[in-house]
């Protein structure tokens, strides 16, 4: 009898278990990111002027999205390492437009704190219009949902889209010592029908300020 009754809860701790199991692997692969050649995660953010962007506004165009944060020395902090202010984002930038008319830039703020938006007009959409010369939208992403979809680990960390809507490329901008314009490569490989090569580089930089879940 003793034995009859050990079975139910024997069974109910194996589903219980393996539950557990599931919600883990489940949760692991949202956190995944993207990933080459798979569709790239829809969005829609703020801008740091009131206005709403979304992916699918792009539709049928190359995007190109990069991670930044104002308060980042290798992002959009003014140093010698800096993406924006060494001026390497406005010759990628230059690059991709030359290679692509019609391919878009934006940039997204992960950033936990601080997120108002005062910050993104002083320090991000205002100064990277002046730096880009032309205006380098700065969507927001207080909860972090739309970078844990990407993956996204550094400032600047770069996912591009391609017309179709599928990952073409991720990770730096250009190399650390600024000799490969990879995203710049990566959309002129794309706008010939080919894929980029390298589609996937290591990311350096700050590392993304995600809000603590929970």
């Amino acid at each position: 009898m003793q034995k009859n009754r050990l079975i139910p809860f024997i069974a109910a701790s194996v589903l219980a278990f393996v539950g557990a199991s599931l919600a883990v692997a489940a949760e692991k692969e949202k956190d995944r990111g993207a990933e080459i050649g798979k569709t790239a995660p829809e969005f829609s953010l703020p801008t740091a002027d009131g206005k709403t962007v979304s992916l699918a506004d792009f539709k049928g165009k190359t995007v190109v999205i990069e991670w930044f944060s104002p308060y980042c020395p290798y992002s959009g902090l003014s140093s010698d390492n800096s993406y924006w202010s060494t001026g390497r984002a406005k010759r990628t930038i230059d690059a991709i437009k030359e290679a692509d008319a019609s391919a878009v830039y934006l940039c997204i703020n992960s950033t936990h704190d601080g997120y108002d938006g005062k910050d993104e007009k002083t320090n991000g959409k205002d100064s990277l219009a002046a730096i880009a010369g032309s205006p380098v939208p700065v969507l927001m992403d207080a909860s972090g949902k739309v970078g844990h979809a990407y993956g996204a680990k550094k400032t600047p960390h770069v996912f591009i889209v391609d017309g179709a809507g599928a990952i073409a490329y991720m990770g730096a901008p250009v190399s650390e010592d600024g000799k490969r314009m990879y995203a710049a490569e990566a959309v002129k490989a794309i706008k010939a029908g080919k894929k980029p090569e390298p589609s996937e580089t290591k990311a350096y930089g700050c590392g993304v300020k995600y809000a603590k879940k929970g």
